[in-house]
């Protein structure tokens, strides 16, 4: 943590930390610098974020546990963490987001905080921030969940957090298969993690599950077509859901109805 030294007005401790309120700039770039001399031709003491992590990766304590000036009437007994960008029109890279993820864990850690203790600025006040683009949902599992902090790993002489990868999996025979899944339910952004080795084993998980609860197509491929039509007459499917799955016993009942020329 980079603690700067910059002209300050007026600052109060804080007298207990109950809250974390989590806020972006809405700036694409935007220096912690910048942000404290706005603040200042504000009229304020300076920057109103208690810390500040910048895109470059530089973390940077600014009021530290002073009375901070970054949500209005919710100042007093909370923090406010702030991550460079405009989350508003952009994604968060996704080491700029691991890392802020464990600068607000230590924090949590220090004043004794659950993921319950940590808001948006948008729950206390009229605002979007920290941007519409920011993934909370996925923030607040992995500072609130041991199991998808144990996939975060330190490597022994590395600094940032290295997230465990899909490509990390012992896939056996499950490869294939997970490929499969994720060209037919996955996103771009997850298709394009995936070739690049960059898909997070909680990602791979989700795609797995939209690949579980998607609805098979009703539309009948071409090639199927007059065989599905020609057994359908016959009785021998019901003409329903062509692209389900059948089972053991259901192939029995099918291969029952041939043999008895239905």
């Amino acid at each position: 943590m980079i603690k700067p030294t910059l002209r300050w007005g007026s600052l109060t401790p804080i007298r207990q930390v109950r809250r974390i309120i989590i806020h972006h700039p809405g700036a694409v770039r935007y220096s912690y610098l910048q942000v404290h001399n706005q603040h200042r031709g504000q009229g304020w003491s300076g920057a109103g974020y208690n810390y500040y992590l910048q895109k470059n990766h530089e973390y940077y304590e600014l009021r530290g546990l002073n009375v901070g000036a970054h949500a209005a009437n919710n100042n007093s007994d909370s923090l406010g963490v702030c991550v460079e960008g405009n989350y508003d029109v952009e994604h968060i890279d996704e080491e700029l987001f691991l890392r802020f993820v464990q600068e607000v864990r230590k924090l949590m850690r220090q004043h004794g905080l659950t993921a319950n203790d940590v808001y948006r600025h948008s729950d206390v006040g009229n605002t979007s921030c920290p941007g519409r683009n920011f993934p909370w949902a996925r923030f607040k599992r992995l500072i609130g969940q041991t199991e998808e902090v144990k996939s975060i790993v330190y490597g022994p002489k590395e600094k940032e957090v290295i997230y465990v990868k899909a490509g990390d999996f012992q896939w056996a025979s499950g490869k294939e298969r997970f490929e499969q899944i994720l060209n037919r339910h996955g996103n771009s952004n997850e298709q394009e993690a995936y070739k690049n080795d960059e898909l997070t084993v909680s990602d791979a998980f989700g795609v797995l599950a939209k690949g579980v609860l998607a609805e098979p197509s009703q539309t009948v491929p071409d090639t199927h077509k007059e065989a599905w039509e020609d057994l359908t007459k016959r009785g021998v499917f019901n003409g329903k859901n062509p692209n389900h799955p059948i089972t053991r016993a259901q192939q029995a009942t099918v291969a029952k109805r041939i043999e008895d020329g239905m």
